[in-house]
Protein backbone atom coordinates (compact mmCIF):
# COMPACT_ATOMS: atom_id res chain seq x y z
CA UNK A 1 0.00 0.00 0.00
CA UNK A 2 1.39 3.45 -1.04
CA UNK A 3 0.11 5.22 2.60
CA UNK A 4 1.91 7.49 4.32
CA UNK A 5 4.76 6.07 6.94
CA UNK A 6 5.83 7.67 10.01
CA UNK A 7 8.70 8.61 8.63
CA UNK A 8 7.78 10.60 5.88
CA UNK A 9 5.10 12.41 8.29
CA UNK A 10 7.64 13.06 10.80
CA UNK A 11 9.67 15.04 7.64
CA UNK A 12 6.39 16.78 7.04
CA UNK A 13 4.79 17.69 10.48
CA UNK A 14 8.30 18.09 12.70
CA UNK A 15 7.46 21.04 14.15
CA UNK A 16 8.88 22.64 17.06
CA UNK A 17 5.44 24.95 17.73
CA UNK A 18 2.25 23.97 17.10
CA UNK A 19 1.58 24.44 13.22
CA UNK A 20 -1.43 26.41 11.44
CA UNK A 21 -3.63 23.79 10.96
CA UNK A 22 -3.15 22.66 14.87
CA UNK A 23 -6.14 25.75 15.73
CA UNK A 24 -8.95 23.85 13.92
CA UNK A 25 -7.85 23.27 10.34
CA UNK A 26 -6.95 19.13 10.56
CA UNK A 27 -9.71 16.57 11.33
CA UNK A 28 -8.82 12.98 12.88
CA UNK A 29 -10.21 9.87 12.39
CA UNK A 30 -9.78 5.87 12.78
CA UNK A 31 -8.98 4.00 9.86
CA UNK A 32 -8.01 0.89 8.61
CA UNK A 33 -5.66 0.43 6.04
CA UNK A 34 -5.10 -1.93 3.19
CA UNK A 35 -3.97 -4.55 4.79
CA UNK A 36 -6.40 -4.23 8.10
CA UNK A 37 -3.88 -2.26 10.58
CA UNK A 38 -6.08 0.64 12.47
CA UNK A 39 -4.51 4.12 12.17
CA UNK A 40 -4.88 7.26 13.63
CA UNK A 41 -4.86 9.34 11.06
CA UNK A 42 -5.31 12.98 10.41
CA UNK A 43 -5.93 15.14 7.44
CA UNK A 44 -6.73 19.12 6.41
CA UNK A 45 -9.50 19.49 3.97
CA UNK A 46 -7.12 20.55 0.97
CA UNK A 47 -6.31 16.37 1.22
CA UNK A 48 -3.05 17.11 2.57
CA UNK A 49 -2.00 13.77 4.95
CA UNK A 50 -1.10 15.09 8.46
CA UNK A 51 -0.36 12.15 10.74
CA UNK A 52 -0.75 8.39 10.49
CA UNK A 53 -0.29 6.61 13.54
CA UNK A 54 -0.58 2.68 14.68
CA UNK A 55 -3.28 1.44 17.07
CA UNK A 56 -3.01 -1.02 19.07
CA UNK A 57 -6.53 -1.88 17.98
CA UNK A 58 -9.41 -0.57 16.56
CA UNK A 59 -10.40 2.84 17.27
CA UNK A 60 -13.43 4.99 17.87
CA UNK A 61 -14.52 8.19 18.83
CA UNK A 62 -11.90 10.73 20.47
CA UNK A 63 -11.56 13.86 22.49
CA UNK A 64 -9.12 16.79 21.82
CA UNK A 65 -8.12 19.14 24.95
CA UNK A 66 -9.24 22.92 25.19
CA UNK A 67 -5.71 24.09 24.04
CA UNK A 68 -5.41 21.45 21.33
CA UNK A 69 -2.26 20.40 22.78
CA UNK A 70 -3.18 16.47 23.26
CA UNK A 71 -6.31 14.02 21.24
CA UNK A 72 -7.16 10.99 22.94
CA UNK A 73 -8.83 8.31 20.42
CA UNK A 74 -10.37 5.68 22.46
CA UNK A 75 -10.74 1.66 21.56
CA UNK A 76 -13.80 0.57 19.99
CA UNK A 77 -16.44 -0.84 22.76
CA UNK A 78 -15.19 -3.40 25.00
CA UNK A 79 -12.22 -1.34 24.77
CA UNK A 80 -8.84 -2.04 26.70
CA UNK A 81 -6.92 1.24 25.41
CA UNK A 82 -6.84 4.68 25.43
CA UNK A 83 -4.35 6.23 23.24
CA UNK A 84 -3.01 9.44 23.43
CA UNK A 85 -1.37 11.67 20.48
CA UNK A 86 0.17 14.90 20.36
CA UNK A 87 -0.97 16.84 17.11
CA UNK A 88 1.48 19.40 17.00
CA UNK A 89 4.38 16.99 16.22
CA UNK A 90 2.20 13.88 14.80
CA UNK A 91 3.63 11.80 17.68
CA UNK A 92 2.51 9.29 19.67
CA UNK A 93 1.77 9.36 23.42
CA UNK A 94 1.23 7.05 26.12
CA UNK A 95 -1.28 4.52 26.01
CA UNK A 96 -4.09 4.04 28.83
CA UNK A 97 -4.89 1.03 29.86
CA UNK A 98 -7.81 0.02 31.15
CA UNK A 99 -8.54 -0.16 34.49
CA UNK A 100 -9.23 -3.69 36.41
CA UNK A 101 -12.53 -4.62 35.64
CA UNK A 102 -13.63 -1.68 33.48
CA UNK A 103 -13.79 -1.15 29.58
CA UNK A 104 -13.61 1.72 27.72
CA UNK A 105 -16.79 2.83 25.44
CA UNK A 106 -15.07 4.56 22.91
CA UNK A 107 -15.94 8.33 24.05
CA UNK A 108 -14.80 11.05 26.09
CA UNK A 109 -14.41 14.78 26.61
CA UNK A 110 -12.26 16.88 28.50
CA UNK A 111 -13.26 19.21 31.10
CA UNK A 112 -13.42 22.93 30.13
CA UNK A 113 -9.84 23.35 31.97
CA UNK A 114 -8.32 20.92 30.25
CA UNK A 115 -7.21 19.08 33.71
CA UNK A 116 -9.54 16.19 33.71
CA UNK A 117 -10.57 13.56 31.08
CA UNK A 118 -13.90 12.14 31.37
CA UNK A 119 -14.63 8.78 29.92
CA UNK A 120 -17.03 6.75 29.48
CA UNK A 121 -16.56 2.76 30.74
CA UNK A 122 -18.80 -0.35 31.47
CA UNK A 123 -18.02 -2.71 34.24
CA UNK A 124 -17.84 -6.49 35.03
CA UNK A 125 -21.71 -6.20 35.31
CA UNK A 126 -22.71 -4.30 32.41
CA UNK A 127 -23.10 -1.24 34.21
CA UNK A 128 -21.65 2.21 33.35
CA UNK A 129 -19.47 4.80 34.83
CA UNK A 130 -17.31 7.54 34.14
CA UNK A 131 -13.51 7.03 34.37
CA UNK A 132 -11.99 10.38 35.57
CA UNK A 133 -8.28 11.06 34.20
CA UNK A 134 -6.00 13.76 35.27
CA UNK A 135 -4.84 15.08 32.28
CA UNK A 136 -1.86 17.58 34.21
CA UNK A 137 -0.46 13.94 36.00
CA UNK A 138 -0.01 12.03 33.29
CA UNK A 139 -3.90 11.17 32.61
CA UNK A 140 -3.65 9.00 36.34
CA UNK A 141 -7.12 7.31 36.73
CA UNK A 142 -7.97 9.48 40.37
CA UNK A 143 -11.80 7.94 40.22
CA UNK A 144 -15.22 7.36 38.56
CA UNK A 145 -18.89 7.95 39.17
CA UNK A 146 -21.84 5.53 37.88
CA UNK A 147 -23.83 6.72 35.09
CA UNK A 148 -27.01 5.36 36.46
CA UNK A 149 -27.63 3.21 33.16
CA UNK A 150 -26.21 -0.05 31.35
CA UNK A 151 -24.20 0.72 28.12
CA UNK A 152 -23.15 4.18 28.31
CA UNK A 153 -21.89 5.66 24.97
CA UNK A 154 -21.47 9.65 23.96
CA UNK A 155 -20.67 12.08 26.21
CA UNK A 156 -20.96 15.91 26.26
CA UNK A 157 -19.58 18.57 28.33
CA UNK A 158 -22.13 21.43 28.49
CA UNK A 159 -21.08 25.01 27.60
CA UNK A 160 -21.16 26.30 31.02
CA UNK A 161 -18.34 23.33 31.65
CA UNK A 162 -20.86 21.97 35.08
CA UNK A 163 -22.31 19.38 33.65
CA UNK A 164 -21.60 16.79 31.67
CA UNK A 165 -24.64 14.64 29.41
CA UNK A 166 -24.54 10.63 29.14
CA UNK A 167 -26.11 8.69 26.39
CA UNK A 168 -26.57 5.12 28.06
CA UNK A 169 -27.63 3.11 25.28
CA UNK A 170 -29.44 0.48 27.67
CA UNK A 171 -27.93 -2.83 25.85
CA UNK A 172 -26.98 -4.83 28.45
CA UNK A 173 -23.60 -6.37 27.34
CA UNK A 174 -21.53 -9.18 29.27
CA UNK A 175 -17.75 -7.11 27.81
CA UNK A 176 -16.17 -10.80 27.98
CA UNK A 177 -18.27 -11.96 25.13
CA UNK A 178 -17.70 -8.65 22.70
CA UNK A 179 -20.36 -7.43 20.92
CA UNK A 180 -22.83 -10.00 22.22
CA UNK A 181 -26.09 -8.32 23.06
CA UNK A 182 -27.95 -9.79 26.02
CA UNK A 183 -31.90 -8.97 27.45
CA UNK A 184 -33.18 -7.02 24.51
CA UNK A 185 -36.60 -7.85 25.34
CA UNK A 186 -35.94 -5.69 28.68
CA UNK A 187 -33.23 -2.56 28.21
CA UNK A 188 -33.85 0.42 29.47
CA UNK A 189 -31.84 3.78 27.43
CA UNK A 190 -31.92 7.20 28.51
CA UNK A 191 -29.50 10.32 28.60
CA UNK A 192 -28.46 11.77 32.30
CA UNK A 193 -27.08 15.23 33.11
CA UNK A 194 -24.25 14.86 35.63
CA UNK A 195 -22.05 17.41 37.68
CA UNK A 196 -18.74 17.37 36.44
CA UNK A 197 -17.63 17.96 39.51
CA UNK A 198 -18.46 15.09 41.74
CA UNK A 199 -20.97 13.22 38.93
CA UNK A 200 -24.38 13.90 40.82
CA UNK A 201 -27.08 13.04 39.32
CA UNK A 202 -28.92 16.32 38.35
CA UNK A 203 -31.54 15.22 35.16
CA UNK A 204 -32.67 11.39 33.60
CA UNK A 205 -34.66 12.19 30.09
CA UNK A 206 -35.94 9.22 28.23
CA UNK A 207 -38.43 8.36 25.94
CA UNK A 208 -41.89 7.27 26.76
CA UNK A 209 -43.93 4.11 25.41
CA UNK A 210 -43.09 2.22 22.32
CA UNK A 211 -39.82 3.97 22.15
CA UNK A 212 -38.59 1.56 24.75
CA UNK A 213 -36.73 -0.16 21.58
CA UNK A 214 -34.45 2.60 20.61
CA UNK A 215 -30.98 2.96 22.11
CA UNK A 216 -29.73 6.56 23.09
CA UNK A 217 -26.36 6.53 21.37
CA UNK A 218 -24.77 9.02 20.33
CA UNK A 219 -24.99 13.57 21.04
CA UNK A 220 -24.53 16.87 20.02
CA UNK A 221 -25.29 20.24 22.07
CA UNK A 222 -26.32 23.24 19.93
CA UNK A 223 -25.54 27.37 20.83
CA UNK A 224 -28.47 27.09 23.48
CA UNK A 225 -27.00 23.75 25.31
CA UNK A 226 -29.86 21.86 24.10
CA UNK A 227 -29.06 18.19 23.31
CA UNK A 228 -29.94 16.44 20.02
CA UNK A 229 -29.79 12.71 20.21
CA UNK A 230 -29.11 9.96 17.94
CA UNK A 231 -30.62 6.65 17.94
CA UNK A 232 -31.08 3.26 17.26
CA UNK A 233 -34.10 1.19 16.83
CA UNK A 234 -33.56 -2.41 18.57
CA UNK A 235 -37.19 -3.94 17.61
CA UNK A 236 -38.76 -5.17 14.99
CA UNK A 237 -37.49 -4.44 11.22
CA UNK A 238 -41.36 -3.54 10.44
CA UNK A 239 -41.55 -0.49 12.70
CA UNK A 240 -40.07 2.87 11.56
CA UNK A 241 -39.55 4.71 14.61
CA UNK A 242 -38.11 8.09 14.53
CA UNK A 243 -34.91 8.38 15.04
CA UNK A 244 -33.58 11.46 16.60
CA UNK A 245 -34.55 14.07 19.06
CA UNK A 246 -33.99 16.17 21.33
CA UNK A 247 -34.51 17.85 24.50
CA UNK A 248 -37.77 20.44 26.32
CA UNK A 249 -37.92 22.25 29.40
CA UNK A 250 -38.20 18.89 31.14
CA UNK A 251 -38.47 15.98 29.00
CA UNK A 252 -36.83 14.86 25.93
CA UNK A 253 -39.05 14.29 22.06
CA UNK A 254 -38.65 12.96 19.11
CA UNK A 255 -38.41 15.68 16.12
CA UNK A 256 -41.20 15.72 13.79
CA UNK A 257 -40.35 14.34 10.41
CA UNK A 258 -41.35 12.28 7.46
CA UNK A 259 -41.95 8.61 7.54
CA UNK A 260 -39.76 8.53 4.44
CA UNK A 261 -36.58 9.50 6.42
CA UNK A 262 -37.19 7.42 9.45
CA UNK A 263 -37.29 4.85 6.45
CA UNK A 264 -34.28 5.62 4.43
CA UNK A 265 -32.25 5.78 7.70
CA UNK A 266 -32.75 1.64 8.43
CA UNK A 267 -33.04 2.26 12.09
CA UNK A 268 -29.35 3.52 12.88
CA UNK A 269 -27.31 6.57 13.42
CA UNK A 270 -23.91 6.70 13.63
CA UNK A 271 -22.82 9.95 14.62
CA UNK A 272 -23.67 13.17 15.33
CA UNK A 273 -22.34 16.89 15.65
CA UNK A 274 -23.04 20.93 15.90
CA UNK A 275 -21.56 23.36 13.54
CA UNK A 276 -22.11 26.69 12.07
CA UNK A 277 -22.11 28.12 15.66
CA UNK A 278 -24.39 25.53 16.50
CA UNK A 279 -27.11 26.71 14.88
CA UNK A 280 -27.03 23.39 12.58
CA UNK A 281 -26.74 19.52 13.60
CA UNK A 282 -25.81 16.95 11.41
CA UNK A 283 -25.78 13.21 11.79
CA UNK A 284 -25.31 10.32 9.92
CA UNK A 285 -26.61 6.93 8.89
CA UNK A 286 -23.81 4.37 7.83
CA UNK A 287 -26.39 1.19 7.28
CA UNK A 288 -28.95 3.93 5.67
CA UNK A 289 -26.33 5.35 3.37
CA UNK A 290 -27.78 8.79 3.82
CA UNK A 291 -27.27 12.02 6.31
CA UNK A 292 -29.52 14.63 7.67
CA UNK A 293 -29.07 18.33 8.75
CA UNK A 294 -31.08 19.88 11.13
CA UNK A 295 -31.76 23.72 12.16
CA UNK A 296 -31.38 23.53 15.68
CA UNK A 297 -33.49 26.56 16.62
CA UNK A 298 -36.50 25.20 14.76
CA UNK A 299 -35.78 21.81 14.87
CA UNK A 300 -36.52 21.29 11.48
CA UNK A 301 -34.96 19.17 8.91
CA UNK A 302 -32.53 21.52 6.42
CA UNK A 303 -32.12 18.90 4.31
CA UNK A 304 -30.78 15.15 3.42
CA UNK A 305 -27.63 13.99 1.64
CA UNK A 306 -26.68 10.41 0.24
CA UNK A 307 -23.56 9.38 0.99
CA UNK A 308 -22.55 5.37 1.08
CA UNK A 309 -21.61 4.24 4.85
CA UNK A 310 -20.86 7.47 5.15
CA UNK A 311 -20.38 7.78 9.55
CA UNK A 312 -18.05 10.10 10.80
CA UNK A 313 -18.83 13.69 10.39
CA UNK A 314 -17.54 17.33 12.04
CA UNK A 315 -17.85 20.56 11.42
CA UNK A 316 -16.22 22.76 8.76
CA UNK A 317 -16.98 25.87 7.69
CA UNK A 318 -20.37 26.59 6.72
CA UNK A 319 -20.81 22.89 6.35
CA UNK A 320 -19.52 19.64 7.40
CA UNK A 321 -17.08 16.84 6.44
CA UNK A 322 -18.42 13.10 6.15
CA UNK A 323 -15.80 10.16 6.39
CA UNK A 324 -17.30 6.91 4.79
CA UNK A 325 -16.01 3.42 5.57
CA UNK A 326 -16.03 2.58 1.53
CA UNK A 327 -13.07 5.28 1.37
CA UNK A 328 -14.72 9.03 0.79
CA UNK A 329 -14.13 11.65 2.22
CA UNK A 330 -16.24 14.88 1.28
CA UNK A 331 -17.42 18.01 2.37
CA UNK A 332 -21.69 18.64 3.15
CA UNK A 333 -23.99 21.70 2.72
CA UNK A 334 -27.87 21.70 3.03
CA UNK A 335 -28.87 22.10 -0.66
CA UNK A 336 -25.99 20.60 -2.19
CA UNK A 337 -24.27 17.33 -3.46
CA UNK A 338 -21.35 16.02 -1.20
CA UNK A 339 -18.21 17.71 -3.10
CA UNK A 340 -15.65 15.08 -2.59
CA UNK A 341 -12.00 16.13 -0.78
CA UNK A 342 -9.62 15.32 -3.81
CA UNK A 343 -6.52 13.16 -2.43
CA UNK A 344 -6.26 9.66 -3.63
CA UNK A 345 -4.80 8.48 -0.44
CA UNK A 346 -8.00 8.89 1.50
CA UNK A 347 -9.67 6.47 -0.79
CA UNK A 348 -7.21 3.35 0.28
CA UNK A 349 -8.88 3.62 3.94
CA UNK A 350 -11.77 2.59 6.12
CA UNK A 351 -12.72 5.90 7.82
CA UNK A 352 -14.07 4.44 10.87
CA UNK A 353 -17.22 5.73 12.90
CA UNK A 354 -16.29 8.94 13.81
CA UNK A 355 -14.28 12.19 12.93
CA UNK A 356 -12.36 14.70 15.68
CA UNK A 357 -11.53 18.19 14.60
CA UNK A 358 -8.35 19.10 15.84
Amino acid sequence: MAHFGRRAVFGLIGFATAPAWADGGAYLSAAADEEGRWRAVAFALDGSPRFDLPLPARGHGAAVSPDGSVAVLFARRPGSFAQLLHPATGRVGDTLPRATGRWFCGHGCFSADGDLLYATELDAAGDGVVGVYAATRGFARIGEFPTGGADPHDIRLTPDGRGLWVANGGIRTDPSLPRARLDLDSFDSDVVLLEAVSGRPLSRRALDGEENTLSLRHLALDATGALFVAMQHEGPRFERPALIAATTADGIAALDASDGLWRSLDHYTGSATAGQGGKVIAITSPRGGRGVLIDAPSRRVLGEFVMRDGCGVAAAGDGFVVTSGLGRVAMVQAGAEPADVGAGWMARLRWDNHLLRL
